[in-house]
């Protein structure tokens, strides 16, 4: 008897049926689909061919670029000379629930090339009325004329302030401009910002910066290139139970602000000429430990006041010096400053930065526990804060002209790193 497969005339009949739906039904889609295009091609060619003769709210995909206000690179013809600011930050909400910051801000620059229009970085800054302005213009030495300013305006695109005069600036000449403002001090990591953390199981709220790569001009209207360098002035006023930090060293004791007993105002020292960038001011409650290197650099390693108790900066704090030094002897060149500080954020976006004097960190890359950290912990602790101290010297005294280089100044930090941290460790053999 022959083999076969066999089925009864019902399920037969069924199968056919099921067939015929199948096809019935990818016939049906077929023509809903084609349909569907033809109609949404003829609202296409509809929209295309009866254009609207007004105003449109089509975004331009280039910009005009003959107003200079329009081209993402500064002008050459203003070079900034120093900045003088001042910043209060509150860490408190307003009765709007938001946190802020006011200032005032004094750039001086000089007129490299006669024009009538001064571009400066400005973002998310609110400024207070100048005679009609958002800043007021002078030239430095009471030379006459001095300048008119017909109108300013802020271009968000660009992130720029721009003042147009009535005449040029003279070329050869020095001028300041002047502004105070008010800034959001927002939870974003950026510019000026603030951090919230908890410690003890209380919030805390300090105010830090991350200025790299173009968030300086969230905290002051400034030349917000790397290669615009200048000297700057900081003054930070804040809480009288709060300590201040910044690039340099106070000039002296902090002194009572005003009349109001709950604030008080910590000025610094001027900086060298240095970028926007590298910029950094600090307001918190952290405590430190501190040390001198063998050249006499003071050293000082910033935390939570639990995590200084618990010795978890000592680490740090021991191998500073003997990297500093190397790296001065690497360079053949002194360290440029006469301290450093190194400071533990909790809330922080990149692993560290690199600020001229004020090194920031995240706490992974600078506390180091000894009953707890294993030794890879200890390893990326000692070889980030040599990668940054290298920083000091090949990329904030001598720097970069724009950030098409930024490879060539993480690229040589990233080799240094192991010859200063195989230098404060010798028998870790890590080159």
């Amino acid at each position: 008897m022959a083999k076969g497969f066999y089925i009864s005339k019902p399920v037969g009949i069924l199968a056919i049926l099921l067939g015929v739906a199948a096809v019935c039904t990818i016939i049906a889609l077929s023509v809903v689909y084609s349909q569907e295009k033809n109609r949404s091609t003829e609202s296409s060619a509809a929209a295309s061919t009866a254009a609207p003769t007004g105003p449109t709210t089509t975004v331009a995909t280039t910009l005009d670029q003959s107003k200079p206000w329009n081209v993402y690179r500064l002008p050459k013809t203003l070079i900034p000379n120093s900045y003088n600011v001042t910043l209060r930050p509150y860490l408190t909400p307003n009765n709007k629930g938001l946190y802020v910051f006011t200032g005032t801000s004094i750039v001086r620059f000089t007129c490299k090339e006669s024009t009538n229009i001064v571009i400066i970085h400005s973002k998310r800054l609110n400024y207070t009325n100048h005679q009609g302005h958002m800043v007021a213009l002078s030239g430095v030495g009471g030379f006459q004329p001095q300048p008119v300013i017909v109108r300013t305006e802020l271009v968000e695109l660009t992130e720029y302030l721009v003042v147009h005069l009535q005449e040029p600036l003279v070329a050869g000449r020095q001028y300041e401009m002047k502004s105070e403002f008010q800034g959001e001090l927002a939870d974003d990591l950026a510019g000026f910002y603030r951090s919230e953390y908890m410690e003890n199981g209380v919030k805390k709220v300090l105010a830090t910066t991350h200025m790299q790569a173009t968030e300086a001009r969230k905290s002051f209207p400034c030349f917000d290139e790397p290669a615009m360098k200048a000297t700057f002035n900081i003054t930070i006023i804040h809480p009288n139970n709060l300590v201040a930090l910044s690039n340099m060293l106070p000039r002296g004791p902090s002194v009572p602000f005003g009349e109001d007993p709950t604030w008080k105002v910590t000025e610094f020292e001027t900086t060298p000429i240095m970028s926007t960038y590298l910029l950094a001011y600090i307001v918190s409650e952290f405590s430190y430990v501190e040390t001198r290197a063998p050249s006499g650099v003071l050293i000082r390693i910033w935390a939570r006041p639990s995590a200084i108790n618990q010795g978890h900066g000592d680490y740090a704090l021991k191998v500073t010096g003997p990297i500093l030094d190397f790296f001065s002897q690497h360079y053949d060149t002194p360290y440029p400053l006469n301290k450093s500080d190194q400071i533990a954020l909790p809330d922080f976006n990149a692993g560290a930065m690199e600020n001229w004097g004020l090194v920031t960190y995240r706490e992974s890359a600078l506390l180091y526990d000894r009953q707890s950290s294993s030794s890879g912990n200890q390893e990326r602790v000692v070889t980030v804060i040599a990668h940054e101290l290298a920083h000091q010297w090949f990329g904030n005294l001598v720097t970069l002209e724009w950030w098409n280089d930024l490879w060539l100044n993480e690229g040589f930090a990233s080799y240094v790193e192991y010859l200063g941290a195989d230098f404060a460790e010798p028998t870790w053999n890590l080159v």
